[in-house]
């Protein structure tokens, strides 16, 4: 059986899918109890007040919000403004000072080594275009800055449900999992 290559993909495609799913879906319902995660990843990456940080497919901006409490300039990215929407709202009840900006993980509209800090919690990993989306979160990092990603694996949990429902809904022949971050 062949495979196709990542460069044969419609990764176009695929996107507007994906964003479709994410904007009509309740995602901000599950997100916000997912939110000890974003505080553990701050903590991880030793987030300091004095950061420059960048929320990579930040959904409703769990991890930009727990970078805002620790006082860094964050800017939260997602490419599904009703996402953005979310977290802009509880940036605000939280007063809580965030850029928030839509942008693809595969293409960041910022300039080369602009932040100190790129975080992504169960966001990036879902983009198809895996490699563009590691390159760019590299290529806009500070040399000598930090990537903290909170992903989940191809063992845990979620990464075996993520088999379960590949066996009824299969992906794009070639698109990797995104389980294949962890």
């Amino acid at each position: 059986m062949e495979t196709m290559s990542p460069t044969t993909l419609d990764f176009t495609a695929i996107k507007a899918k994906q964003q479709a799913t994410w904007a009509d879906g309740n995602y901000g319902q599950v997100g916000v109890r997912l939110q000890l995660v974003s505080e553990s990843l701050c903590e991880a990456v030793d987030l300091q007040s004095a950061d420059k940080v960048l929320d990579v497919a930040a959904g409703n901006g769990n991890t930009s919000l727990a970078a805002a409490r620790r006082f860094a300039d964050v800017t939260s990215t997602d490419y599904v403004p009703s996402l953005l929407d979310q977290g802009k709202r509880r940036a605000q009840a939280d007063l809580l000072p965030i850029s928030f900006e839509v942008a693809d993980a595969e293409d960041l509209p910022f300039e080369a080594a602009s932040f100190d800090v790129v975080l992504s919690t169960f966001g990036v990993m879902f983009t198809p275009d895996q490699d563009r989306a590691a390159s760019e979160m590299l290529r806009v990092v500070k040399p000598g800055g930090r990537i903290g990603l909170a992903v989940w694996t191809p063992d845990g949990f979620i990464g075996r449900l993520f088999g379960v429902v590949r066996s009824f809904a299969p992906a794009p022949a070639g698109l990797r999992s995104p389980a294949a971050w962890g």
